[in-house]
C-alpha cells in the first residue's frame, strides 16, 4: 500500500510522507494519538495522571504508578544550641501497580487503493484516522467512567479484561471507596435554600480537609450548568473571590477559581441514538458532579501501532491498528461524586418557606 505526497501539498499527515511514496505507519499512528488526545474528556491529560514506569511488552503487563507518600516530613520543633535535630525523615516514593488489559482496534479495507496515492486520498486517510481517534476517545472515557463507578462501590476495575465486569466480582480498591456528597453534607439547614453552588463549596471543603493537592478540577452535567447559571449564589460568586464562569461542553471555565468542564457523559439527560455521542456517554449518567485532583486517577496508553497490507486475492488495500490502555483509581480519597443533585435540591427547597435571595 503506497501513498504519494509532494512537499507542502497537504496540510495533514500526508506532508510527512517521503517523496518515495511509501506508507509510514509511525506517522499515521502519531496522528491517531494526537487526535485521540484532543477528543478525550473524562480521561483528558489535564485531569488524569499520565506518569508511569516500567517496560510494556504485551497486554496484561504491569506498569507502576509513582506517587509520594503523604506526611513523610515531620516537624522537629525547636532545636536549641548544641542540640540535635533528630532522625532524618525520608521522602518515600511509593508505586501502585496498574495492569494494562484493555484496548481498542480497527481494521479498514479500501477499494481503488490508487486513490490514496493522491492528495485527496491522503485527506481521506486523515479523516478516517480522525474518526478512529474519536471512537477510541469515547471508549477510553467510557472505561474511566466504569472505573470510577466501580470505585464508588470500593472495587477496582483495573486488571480485568472485561470492562463491563460485575462490580461484586472485582477486587477491593486498595485505599477504600470514592466518597459521595449529599444534601445533608452541604451544611444548609431546613430554613435555607439549597443550590448546586452549595454542593461545589462543600466538595471543596472536603478536599481541603483531606489535604488534596490544589491542582483540582470539576466535571458537571449540562443540567447542573443550567441550574448554576440561574443560581444567585453563583452569579454573585465574584463578590467572594470567584470568577464565576461556566462555559460550553468540552471547554474549561471556572467556579471559585476551580477549573470546570461541562461533560454530557454526566447527568440523566436523554441521549439520542447518535454514533457521535452514544458510546461512552451513558455509563456515568448517575453522576451530576465529579470533583477531584489530578493525581487521583491514572490513565496509561503505553502502546499503539498501525500496519498497512494487501489482502490476498483482492485488489484492495487494508489498514489495521490497535491501541492498548487502562485506567486506575489511585487516590480515591481525593475524588468526590454527587448524585441525584436536582432531586435533592427540590426535596429540600420544598420545605423552605423563605424565598431565595435575588439580586
Amino acid at each position: 500500500m503506497s501513498f504519494y505526497s509532494q512537499p507542502g501539498n497537504n496540510p495533514g499527515a500526508g506532508k510527512y510522507q517521503t517523496t518515495t511514496g511509501h506508507f509510514i505507519p509511525e506517522v499515521w499512528t502519531a496522528q491517531l494519538l494526537s487526535d485521540l488526545e484532543e477528543n478525550l474528556v473524562l480521561s483528558a491529560s489535564p485531569f488524569t495522571n499520565r506518569d508511569y514506569e516500567g517496560e510494556f511488552r504485551r497486554e496484561g503487563d504491569v506498569v507502576r504508578i509513582p506517587h509520594f507518600v503523604d506526611n513523610t516530613v515531620s516537624d522537629k520543633g525547636i532545636v536549641k544550641a548544641y542540640g540535635e535535630i533528630g532522625t532524618a525523615d525520608h521522602a518515600a516514593l511509593e508505586y501502585m501497580k496498574m495492569v494494562v488489559a484493555k484496548g481498542s482496534s480497527f481494521h479498514l479495507e479500501i477499494d481503488s487503493i490508487h486513490q490514496l496515492q493522491t492528495k485527496a486520498g491522503i485527506d481521506l486517510m486523515s479523516n478516517l484516522v480522525a474518526q478512529r481517534a474519536r471512537a477510541s476517545a469515547l471508549a477510553i472515557d467510557e472505561l474511566v467512567a466504569l472505573t470510577l463507578l466501580a470505585g464508588l462501590a470500593g472495587r477496582d476495575l483495573n486488571g480485568s479484561e472485561d470492562r463491563n465486569a460485575t462490580v461484586s466480582g472485582l477486587p477491593n480498591l486498595e485505599l477504600g471507596p470514592i466518597s459521595t456528597v449529599q444534601a445533608a453534607d452541604t451544611g444548609r439547614d431546613a430554613k435555607e435554600h439549597l443550590s448546586v453552588y452549595d454542593y461545589v463549596v462543600s466538595m471543596l471543603e472536603v478536599l481541603d480537609t483531606r489535604s488534596a493537592p490544589q491542582d483540582r478540577w470539576l466535571f458537571i452535567s449540562p443540567r447542573m450548568r443550567s441550574l448554576l447559571l440561574r443560581d444567585p449564589k453563583f452569579i454573585d460568586a465574584s463578590q467572594h473571590g470567584g470568577s464565576g464562569s461556566v462555559v460550553a461542553s468540552g471547554q474549561i471555565g471556572t467556579i471559585l477559581g476551580l477549573p470546570v468542564i461541562v461533560a454530557n457523559a454526566l447527568g440523566s439527560h436523554a441521549r439520542p441514538n447518535s454514533p457521535v455521542i452514544r458510546k461512552g456517554n451513558e455509563k456515568f449518567k448517575a453522576v451530576d458532579l465529579f470533583m477531584g485532583s489530578t493525581s487521583a486517577v491514572s490513565v496509561v496508553v503505553p502502546f499503539a501501532e498501525m500496519e498497512a497490507y494487501r489482502p490476498e486475492k483482492k485488489f484492495t488495500g487494508a489498514v489495521k491498528s490497535r491501541i492498548l490502555y487502562d485506567a486506575k483509581v489511585c487516590r480515591p480519597e481525593q475524588l468526590l461524586v454527587a448524585q441525584g443533585v436536582e432531586a435533592e435540591i427540590k426535596a429540600h427547597n420544598a420545605t423552605v418557606t423563605t424565598p431565595p435571595a435575588t439580586k
